[in-house]
């Protein structure tokens, strides 16, 4: 691929360069603003993250010149400031996973809404929760009355997680998109079966009558190796976890606190 046509992007570990206290306090800077939108002039740039459909996420796509983006892993698409797609874990498959989450002792939080539907074992747990932590409920609390898009879930044990994650992978292959994410795997992402970035970019890609292989996907965790083999080029942020950047298809010569996704797309601006 010489010039891709359309470009995705992650934003958390990716594209948020900024200097914060907390990670989900960290924005693009004025540097990649600026380059993203002008590379937007002749190539489409669209924010492919496992952020969730709210006002944060619209102001951050929006200060990127753009009101286009994938959410939630692919669980949901935005064109226009409109939700054109939704895929919905059902009832009895969320009930089971949150039985799962439960005798694992596990912190979860579902649809990036850690006010509403944050859930934890008991206040000792909630102590040391985290995000989330000041407005989580116990799990006896947990009702199954709201839609799952994504549940993100980690542990006090990172290594739990992992073995988490690969059991859950086994347990409900075919019923939901198991995804590692974070700077050391220490997260779960889950979606239903089949919804992924990679299957959300290809299906934007159709959309705008887009050959996926002359796609690029820019990120730095497991939740974009979902894009390997389906769009044509998978590009690691040099920070990326050792996993991704094994497998990607190249790696970028700056990480994302040094503007790396920025510069690497730079060179995409028309002369």
């Amino acid at each position: 691929m010489n010039k891709p046509k359309i470009i995705f992007i992650d934003l958390d570990g990716t594209t948020m360069d900024t200097k914060a206290e907390k990670w989900f306090q960290k924005r693009p800077s004025e540097f990649t603003k600026e380059i993203v939108k002008q590379v937007s002039q002749t190539i489409p740039v669209v924010v492919s993250t496992g952020r969730g459909v709210n006002q944060r996420t619209k102001e951050i796509v929006e200060s990127l010149g753009s009101s286009n983006y994938i959410a939630w892993n692919g669980a949901q698409t935005v064109i226009d400031g409109e939700v054109v797609s939704k895929e919905v874990i059902n009832d009895d498959l969320a009930q089971e996973l949150f039985n799962e989450i439960a005798k694992n002792n596990c912190f979860v939080v579902y649809n990036s809404n850690p006010r509403e539907q944050a859930f934890v074992r008991n206040k000792l747990y909630k102590m040391v929760m985290g995000f989330g932590k000041h407005t989580a409920r116990i799990y006896k609390e947990y009702n199954n009355d709201f839609p799952v898009y994504k549940a993100l879930i980690w542990s006090i044990s990172k290594r739990k997680i992992r073995k988490l994650a690969d059991k859950w992978s086994k347990q409900f292959e075919g019923k939901l998109e198991i995804a590692l994410s974070g700077s050391s795997n220490s997260i779960i992402e889950i979606t239903r079966a089949n919804v992924s970035k990679g299957d959300a970019e290809i299906a934007y890609c159709q959309r705008f009558n887009i050959d996926p292989k002359d796609a690029i996907h820019i990120g730095d965790s497991l939740n974009d190796a979902s894009t390997k083999g389906k769009i044509g080029k998978l590009v690691a942020m040099k920070n990326s976890v050792p996993e991704l950047i094994a497998m990607s298809d190249e790696v970028t010569e700056f990480t994302c606190d040094e503007s790396g996704m920025a510069k690497y797309i730079q060179q995409f601006i028309k002369d």
